[in-house]
């Protein structure tokens, strides 16, 4: 088909060109060919694409220009230098095969070292949980065993955020914010939700990378368990939002309860390590952290300018 396209285009000039270059066409058409389906049909498109210019072109132009010899000169001087090209593309493109077979293996060796790494770093978060909850456990101190637990909640958030990382995102350096922060919510949700306290998460599908998205974990971490800790009264019902939305190049991220409020101190005193790792993490996302709070409940605000 492409070698009679590419014919009838020549004969189509026979009007003004005559008989001269009578096989042009058919080293456009080899060319094409070759490129779109293979060697193989470049191979086609010459012995058509010959076959027809001569008889069409050559041969059918009914100009008397060059002699019989000249013609027949000329055919295979064509033919040989179609062939030429045409083993020139397929060493091309051979080449070609072989540089993206390579190119996969090697993605593919890349890939079993990231997942064996990805699987490590999860075994060794595992570990590390397990040694601080087993001496939480066995910790007679209230206080030292709150310490723990907020240590292994912290760790949680982290290992949240490493997990996310490459499998489930767009390349290596990046996280998805959705998935990554409303996973965290959940395990919140089912670790020290009490009564008929919810966690809701509503996070845009957005991207952002690893440090920021483990630096985000860690403040929506301490935001959301300080209220399902401190926020209800026990047996009560309430709920603590999670919210976010794409401003510009950055995010705008909520978390609000409609709990007591915070009582006997400023919404913005600092005074707990909760909070310092708040305003810390902040500050190192360069995000404005705002705080209201009154008898109906609690809503921090935080604006980060950029999410690379």
């Amino acid at each position: 088909m492409v070698a009679i396209v590419f014919v009838a285009l020549r004969v189509a000039l026979i009007p003004f060109a005559g008989d001269r270059a009578p096989y042009a066409f058919v080293f456009l058409g080899i060319v094409f060919a070759s490129l779109i389906a293979g060697w193989r049909s470049g191979l086609v498109t010459l012995l058509i694409g010959q076959t027809l210019a001569w008889v069409f072109v050559a041969e059918g132009s009914g100009s008397v220009s060059n002699a019989p010899n000249d013609r027949v000169a000329g055919f295979v001087v064509a033919t040989v230098s179609q062939l030429v090209i045409l083993l020139i593309i397929t060493l091309y493109q051979r080449e070609i095969a072989k540089g993206l077979l390579e190119r996969e293996r090697r993605l593919e060796l890349l890939d079993q070292a990231r997942r064996e790494i990805d699987h490590r770093a999860k075994n060794n978060y595992q570990t590390v949980l397990a040694l601080i909850q087993l001496q939480a456990a066995r910790e007679a101190d209230p206080k030292a065993k709150l310490a723990l637990e907020q240590v292994a909640d912290r760790i949680t958030a982290i290992s949240i955020a490493t997990d996310h990382l490459a499998i489930r995102s767009e390349d290596l350096a990046t996280v998805r914010l959705r998935d990554h922060l409303c996973e965290l919510c959940s395990q919140l949700e089912r670790g020290l939700a009490r009564g008929e306290v919810r966690v809701e998460c509503e996070v845009p599908d957005v991207t952002a990378s690893a440090d920021t998205a483990i630096h985000l974990a860690i403040i929506v971490n301490e935001l959301v368990t300080n209220a399902l800790k401190h926020a209800f009264q026990v047996g009560s019902r309430g709920t603590v939002h999670v919210r976010s939305r794409a401003v510009g190049a950055g995010l705008e991220v909520e978390v609000s309860d409609d709990g007591d409020g915070i009582k006997g101190k400023s919404p913005s005193d600092g005074s707990g390590l909760g909070m310092k790792l708040v305003e810390t993490f902040a500050r190192h996302l360069r995000a404005r952290h705002e705080v209201r709070s009154s008898p109906s409940g609690t809503v921090h605000r935080l604006t980060i300018p950029a999410l690379a």
